[in-house]
């Protein structure tokens, strides 16, 4: 049939095709009178005993080939489009509710009002159900939302909440107060509990007590309710006869969600609707109205909770994230909807519990089940899509679709490789192979389990004098966890505003300006929120010296929890990122004289562990934000032997963007003794970068600027010849001039 049943369902179809003459087709009758008997619908429907009989078998087994009466293929038709189980009750409800049914249990002398999944002990309890006032409210509530018991709400597939919907049907059942707010965060089903409610109504389900099982739940739409309502007035009217309904008929519950967004509190935020929605909120203080919500802590914080008026109406139930188990059983019972719809695709139960560790890990500021049901969904598409489609769903399917929900490449454990690792940094950082293999060790060991325990990957300091690589190495390390994107939050310290006496300005520049203050945008955070969208990142707190000394007692909570909420109420996970703080305190630099005539040879700045943290100790760091750091990294002052490479290096990426441009760059031997001649160990490679910058550079762009490059097909950087009897080089150094002969430019350094 293309459908999926549950085993119940599956067995009352087997038994009613046994009932079936051989070339006969199966009708609507046989299917009736064998679910029936065989999923014991007697007790929900006792009238229909004298008119259902009992399946009489004419063969051993079924025949899986027998086909459907023309009468019986639309009404199944059209459960295949709903995509869920169908259960044996759902199908008898849908058999005898068609016109086809219907008639023929009328024709055999059934009263119609005996069709409803109740005894005849229980009706007079539904007055309301059998109103012919419902149908009228039922129409007219449509413009406004949808009445979720008007028809079967498909089956949510609940699981271990039996405890949320006991508590929620206690409090439909006081006399005062009946008012509730499911408060959960994002994704861990606060809706499907509601739906969960509305079917059981619908079914008349056991667990409902007698008292609630002749309401109706309303689902209102604050837009339906908003759109249009241009006119000053119009919307008060709206919400006028909104509410003039549901007072006059109290079995109808209002149920909204994202209740936020029409109940929100104009004590702060004063909007066009503010003033009609006190009307709710008289009406349920009064208690005329039964209100169920939904909505997210942080936003029952900033919207509901400031007016005590408004909170105190409504009782909280909260439903926290399921754990583990529950989220397996919550899959477990959604693996056949999926494996239908999926079809003729495959879903192991071991990938079910591997999408849970992987959401969990990779994913931690979104809530189960919906980030697990998320990634199953995404990998089945995945598989079906590919070329040629997958049988099964495997783990370098879940990948794949968490590499698409996340947004980048992630770095997996089992692909790190020290070296290969180590060679990369090697390739950018030139004379700190020993401390860039320390470094290298460390980072590859923060990802492992071992060293997790709800920290963040690795805390280090990079000391060390100035222009010695250590930035480049946070951003090194950034780009191999991108793969090649730069995954890096930068925190500049010398920008984080404050002082050691009032640190909260540099904290609002972190983690976002609060409500109330200027500059406060909802939803923006600080520098730090960006965690959200790259969990696996390079944390850098760059000259981590220049910061006000209280950023530190704000950063304990982090490095020691792994986690902390911005201002918005979002948590922000930093288990998953390497928090790396460079600074250049406690380097001992030369005394000797400034000058372009000091020799490349004198002695290299340097610093040690020992002086580094007094640095840090003497601009007011404490000692239990140092005992936090996992390893101290200090980079040595760079030598003569570095130097020429370095030099080599810079001026072969600058031949490569001459070639891009169409010019082939040349420079003389002497260029780069005379280059060395000229750096200051104390500046490190940034004084390299700059003598490049001014002499050479400037000059290239000087002539792009005026026309001079057309036609050049080489650039060439030589050392100025100065006469004996010309100025004195001293007078000359650090100029440099630029001739032009025939397709090649000079460039001359003094």
């Amino acid at each position: 049939m293309g459908l999926t049943f549950d085993p119940q369902c599956k067995k009352a179809i087997d038994l009613a095709k046994q009932t079936v003459p051989e070339n006969s087709e199966l009708g609507i009758w046989e299917l009736m009178a064998s679910l029936y008997y065989s999923a014991n619908l007697k007790e929900a429907f006792p009238a229909l005993e004298g008119y259902l009989y009992p399946p009489q078998p004419l063969r051993n087994s079924s025949d899986g080939q027998v086909p459907l009466a023309a009468s019986l293929r639309p009404i199944i038709n059209n459960l295949a489009k709903t995509g869920q189980i169908i259960e044996s009750e759902l199908l008898f409800k849908t058999l005898i509710a068609s016109e086809v049914g219907r008639q023929m249990l009328m024709d055999r002398g059934l009263d119609p009002q005996h069709l409803t999944p109740l005894s005849p002990q229980t009706k007079p309890a539904l007055e309301w159900r059998f109103s012919p006032d419902r149908a009228v409210v039922i129409k007219v509530l449509g413009s406004f939302g949808r009445m979720l018991t008007e028809t079967a709400p498909p089956h949510g597939r609940i699981v271990r909440q039996e405890q949320v919907i006991k508590a929620l049907m206690r409090t439909l059942s006081k006399m005062k107060r009946h008012n509730v707010i499911l408060l959960g965060q994002p994704g861990t089903g606060k809706s499907a509990i509601i739906y969960e409610l509305a079917r059981r109504l619908y079914h008349g389900d056991k667990s409902i007590p007698p008292k609630l099982r002749d309401l109706d739940i309303f689902e209102l739409s604050p837009a339906f309710l908003r759109s249009g309502a241009s006119m000053v007035g119009q919307y008060d009217e709206r919400v006028k006869s909104l509410l003039h309904v549901l007072q006059s008929h109290p079995k109808v519950i209002l149920f909204v969600d994202e209740i936020h967004s029409l109940l929100q509190s104009g004590i702060y935020d004063r909007g066009p609707f503010s003033d009609a929605n006190e009307s709710f909120k008289s009406a349920m203080g009064r208690g005329e109205i039964a209100c169920i919500g939904c909505t997210t802590p942080a936003e029952y914080r900033r919207h509901i909770e400031p007016d005590k008026a408004l909170e105190r109406r409504f009782n909280i139930i909260r439903l926290d994230p399921p754990d583990t188990e529950t989220t397996l059983a919550i899959l477990k019972s959604r693996q056949p909807q999926m494996m239908s719809f999926y079809q003729p695709l495959h879903i192991p139960e071991d990938i079910l519990e591997k999408a849970i560790n992987l959401t969990d890990e990779y994913l931690p500021s979104r809530f189960q089940p919906d980030k697990a049901i998320q990634l199953m969904d995404d990998a089945c598409a995945f598989c079906m899509t590919c070329e040629p489609p997958l049988a099964n769903v495997t783990e370098t399917a879940l990948m794949e679709a968490l590499e698409d929900m996340v947004g980048h490449k992630l770095m997996k454990p089992e692909t790190l490789s020290e070296p290969s690792i180590f060679e990369q940094l090697q390739t950018r950082i030139i004379g700190q192979d020993t401390v860039l293999r320390h470094l290298t060790c460390a980072f590859v060991a923060g990802f492992s389990d071992w060293t997790a325990g709800g920290r963040p990957r690795g805390v280090f300091v990079l000391g060390g004098p100035t222009g010695v690589g250590k930035t480049e190495t946070a951003i090194v390390l950034a780009k191999l966890m991108g793969h090649g994107k730069e995954m890096l939050i930068r925190v500049d310290c010398n920008t984080l505003s404050g002082s050691d006496y009032d640190v909260s300005p540099a904290i609002h520049c972190l983690i976002g300006t609060p409500p109330g203050y200027v500059g406060y945008a909802r939803g923006q955070g600080g520098i730090l929120s960006r965690i959200r969208d790259m969990p696996e990142c390079i944390v850098l707190f760059d000259e981590f010296e220049k910061a006000p000394a209280g950023i530190s007692q704000f950063l304990l909570q982090i490095i020691d929890d792994g986690r902390v909420e911005d201002v918005d109420g979002n948590m922000l996970d930093f288990r998953r990122a390497f928090f790396i703080f460079t600074t250049n305190v406690g380097c001992t630099y030369d005394n000797h004289q400034l000058g372009f005539g000091q020799s490349a040879s004198s002695q290299s700045p340097w610093a040690d562990d020992a002086s580094v943290k007094k640095g840090l100790r003497d601009k007011g760091i404490g000692e239990e934000f140092l005992a936090r750091i996992n390893h101290y990294f200090i980079f040595n002052g760079l030598d003569a032997k570095a130097v020429p490479e370095i030099i080599t290096r810079q001026l072969e990426s600058l031949n490569e963007l001459a070639q891009l441009k169409g010019h082939n760059l040349q420079w003389d031997d002497t260029i780069v003794p005379f280059l060395i001649s000229r750096w200051q160990s104390r500046f490190g490679v940034r004084f390299l970068t700059t003598i490049l910058r001014h002499r050479i550079i400037e000059q290239i762009s000087i002539a792009d600027a005026g026309g001079e490059l057309k036609n050049v097909q080489t650039i060439r950087i030589e050392v100025m010849q100065l006469g004996k009897t010309k100025v004195n080089q001293v007078d000359m150094a650090g100029l440099s001039t630029r001739r032009r002969e025939a397709d090649t430019l000079i460039i001359s350094l003094a």
